[in-house]
């Protein structure tokens, strides 16, 4: 057997993964067998001693860099077709994304196989309903890591992705980032498929056992699976929120996710938890998708048909009350995010619960103990009489859930100030403005982060995308733009202003400035209040 060592004397101890185990299937060039002790899918972050996986996406061909990893001190390569230049240091396979997601699962000792692992996947509400989950095992007392597109956490500190335990990554298209592990990750594939990666992931996960987490959450995108993000990790439970048609969305990619997705139930370990939502005939299916695990259900149309169901009491500004079925006794639940579709979320993160046989009481701790979202329709409350939101959406489907959300609570007219990024395509801008024609009464359109595009063109191709252009505002001035629709509101109106989140700058071709709508939004709302104190009348 060929060792991929070089001068391992100083690193005795290292472990070491045999090829032939992890793929059976592979042609191996020059001899039986090869045991790896690092790996990395980046060329320019090539450790002399490591094997380079060669991955291809739209914008990278790893097997164009097989000569200079080799230059560089690559052991030999992993490639998905022979390579002339590697001589006999290669072995081929037939796709190399799921053998590098495999070799860093191996290499991090697959810690999949000593963590409680949860998945979290769906169209709408992967985020909140993994930070429920996370929050319900912590009630129920126990150390639960979480990977989502928040961040990671060990849980005692959440990070974000691509920060700690050796992983950096840098922006731009192409290879770009190394983790921990032994294993490497590509901030190409990371931006555009899923924050952590394949390396990512292995090398997070790895250091929840290390520090003694009982479970980790994983926030599961389509697009993750589609990437093979995830091969080599085995999920003890996996919970689907729904599985709708994004606004603006072509069905044909719409249909390529929710089979995507179908992967990660195919990945539950047998007698594990399927957990789907009765209410959605599509993502109902998935429940039959793995036979070997238990298909656990929620829902609130039809409840005497599900596992777990809620029956909402209360919806207004300060979040809902519902009442929770289905454990030993039923439980009221405040929960204090905004809007109906966040109830559903819930349900079914306390039918993750349900499965795994947690407490009603961790169960109903856990979800009222999450106060708010980071960029999802967050509170700006300075005792005005009308609501106002901030949200981070910036393409149509977001946008659509986050005024739906407001319409369904809002007692008055809901208005929106609607901005586009810099460097989107007319189709993507145009989505946009429908969904805030359709979900808003009044819009005001100005600039987000116009980057090196043409302000102006952002906000034409904005308005010409309207069919009542009359009902549309425009003011390029993002501070003006959200002054102006508070100046609007009227009692019992609602505000959202969307686009930007947290971001606290604007990126302009020649500047970045500081920007906070949550900043701008207080002073202006501070400023109104007192003026109303100082003019309004005294009594005798």
């Amino acid at each position: 057997m060929a060792r991929w060592f070089v001068d391992r004397l100083p690193q005795r101890g290292i472990p070491s993964v045999s090829l032939r185990r992890l793929l059976p299937e592979a042609q191996f060039v020059g001899c039986p067998d090869w045991e790896v002790s690092g790996c990395t899918d980046d060329h320019r972050r090539l450790d002399p001693g490591q094997v380079f996986v060669a991955i291809r996406d739209v914008r990278y061909d790893g097997h164009a860099f097989v000569r200079e990893a080799l230059d560089r001190g690559a052991a030999g390569v992993v490639v998905e077709r022979p390579c002339p230049e590697a001589g006999r240091l290669q072995v081929v396979v037939n796709d190399a994304r799921s053998a590098h997601a495999l070799i860093c699962q191996a290499l991090a000792g697959d810690p999949s196989q000593r963590l409680m692992t949860l998945g979290v996947t769906g169209t709408f509400g992967k985020t909140v309903t993994t930070l429920f989950v996370h929050s319900i095992l912590e009630a129920a007392g126990l150390r639960c890591g979480l990977v989502g597109s928040l961040g990671w956490s060990d849980g005692m500190t959440t990070r974000p992705l691509g920060a700690g335990i050796g992983q950096s990554t840098r922006p731009g298209p192409g290879p770009g980032a190394a983790a921990g592990s032994g294993a490497g990750t590509r901030a190409g594939q990371a931006a555009s498929t899923w924050p952590a990666g394949a390396a990512g992931l292995a090398a997070i996960l790895a250091y929840m056992v290390d520090q003694n987490c009982a479970a980790g959450v994983i926030e599961v995108s389509g697009q993750a699976l589609e990437a093979r993000c995830l091969e080599g990790v085995a999920f003890q439970a996996a919970v689907v929120t729904d599985i709708g048609v994004p606004y603006g969305l072509p069905i044909e990619i719409a249909l390529q996710d929710r089979r995507a997705k179908a992967k990660l139930f195919r990945k539950i370990a047998p007698g594990g938890a399927a957990v789907v939502n009765a209410d959605d005939p599509h993502a109902e299916i998935l429940g039959a998708v793995n036979l070997d695990a238990r298909r656990v259900s929620f829902g609130m149309a039809h409840p005497t048909q599900v596992d777990v169901s809620a029956r909402i009491e209360r919806l207004d500004a300060a979040g809902s009350r519902f009442v929770l079925h289905g454990f030993d006794r039923s439980a009221t639940v405040d929960l204090r995010l905004y809007g109906p579709r966040q109830v559903s979320h819930a349900v079914a993160a306390a039918a993750l619960a349900w499965a795994l046989e947690i407490d009603l009481d961790a169960v109903v701790a856990g979800l009222e103990g999450v106060a708010n979202v980071a960029g999802n329709l967050e509170s700006v409350d300075e005792g005005q009489d009308f609501d106002v939101r901030i949200d981070a959406a910036q393409t149509a489907a977001p946008l659509y859930q986050a005024l739906t959300a407001i319409r369904a609570v809002a007692a008055g007219q809901v208005h929106c100030v609607l901005s586009a990024e810099g460097n989107q395509d007319r189709a993507t801008r145009r989505t946009l403005a429908e969904a805030a024609e359709l979900g808003a009464d009044r819009v005001i359109l100005t600039l987000g982060n116009p980057r090196s595009e043409v302000p102006d063109q952002i906000l034409d191709d904005l308005l010409g995308a309207f069919h009542r252009p009359g009902k549309v505002r425009v003011e390029p001035d993002r501070k003006r733009a959200i002054e102006a629709a508070l100046a609007d509101a009227r009692p019992g109106d609602a505000v959202l202003i969307a686009g930007k989140g947290r971001d606290g700058y604007q990126i302009f071709a020649d500047r970045v400035i500081p920007f906070d709508d949550f900043a701008v939004a207080r002073a202006y709302l501070r400023g109104r209040l007192t003026c109303q104190d100082r003019f309004a009348p005294r009594s005798a």
